[in-house]
């Protein structure tokens, strides 16, 4: 009988202690939010950011960021993408560039801007060509190139050599045969080359030199106006042939994987690089 009473006793200590228990955890759940509702209230109470106002996220040597924080107060390129028009923001973010030939104006020739096709190789032209009689200043071969902004060589082909004929008709052939250029084929068209990354991770390529600035290495610091090779006619069935016929500059500006005027018609294009080189 005392057993049977003790036994009671301990019973009740028990489903009280769970009653109490019970209480507590039921007043924990009511009072605050659960780990995962704490992490979705505070996701729904970020800030939504804005890709077209945010400046592309590029790893930068430590000579490119000296360049970029020489230019801070230049507005961070906004996310074009392929196919997008231009704005004001994009516009003011370029202006620091300037025409790499003094004095040079923008082609009258739709086939000489961004995004002319080129049926010779079943591609398309990425960049503006600067040909004697159609940029308001005589192109010769041999003469000086300069930076278009301030920047840093990342890429200067001391050591080109240029392509053979019979080399480069194959090299068509292949593009014939994928209806396409494939980027090992076109930067061999493009011929000696130099190319400066400016600030925001801006690129602007120079092609078709003859020679280049023999005292500037990849890495090395350029401002606007320095010198940094030659016209010629490198890459093209003249450079191959051995003549120097046909000199131009062929010079491109990149903005992330998009060159500046791709998928514009030639009147938009045209309009935005005056924009640019003359303001």
């Amino acid at each position: 009988m005392k057993i049977t009473r003790y036994l009671y006793f301990f019973m009740i200590i028990i489903a009280c202690f769970f009653v109490f228990q019970s209480q507590i955890l039921s007043g924990d759940s009511g009072d605050s939010p659960s780990k995962s509702e704490d992490t979705q209230i505070n996701e729904n109470q970020k800030t939504p950011v804005d890709d077209t106002e945010a400046a592309p996220n590029h790893d930068l040597t430590e000579t490119e960021e000296e360049t970029q924080q020489q230019s801070e107060t230049l507005t961070p390129i906004p996310s074009r993408g392929k196919y997008v028009s231009w704005d004001e923001s994009l516009i003011k973010t370029l202006s620091f560039l300037q025409s790499p030939l003094p004095g040079a104006q923008v082609t009258t020739r739709d086939s000489q801007l961004p995004g002319a096709p080129r049926t010779y190789r079943n591609g398309t032209h990425e960049g503006l060509d600067f040909y004697s009689g159609y940029c308001g200043i005589p192109i010769n071969f041999g003469d000086p190139v300069f930076s278009a902004g301030p920047g840093v060589i990342y890429r200067i082909d001391h050591d080109y050599i240029e392509a053979l004929m019979e080399e480069r008709n194959e090299l068509l052939k292949i593009s014939h045969k994928l209806d396409d250029t494939p980027e090992e084929i076109l930067d061999m068209l493009r011929g000696r080359q130099v190319w400066i990354i400016h600030p925001f991770g801006v690129i602007t390529r120079y092609a078709h030199l003859d020679n280049v600035a023999e005292d500037l290495q990849e890495g090395d610091l350029v401002e606007a106006g320095d010198f940094i090779g030659t016209i010629g006619n490198s890459g093209t069935s003249d450079g191959a042939n051995g003549s120097t016929l046909n000199p131009h500059l062929h010079w491109e500006i990149w903005i992330g994987e998009s060159y500046l005027g791709e998928g514009l018609p030639p009147s938009e294009s045209r309009a935005l690089l005056q924009i640019i080189l003359n303001q």
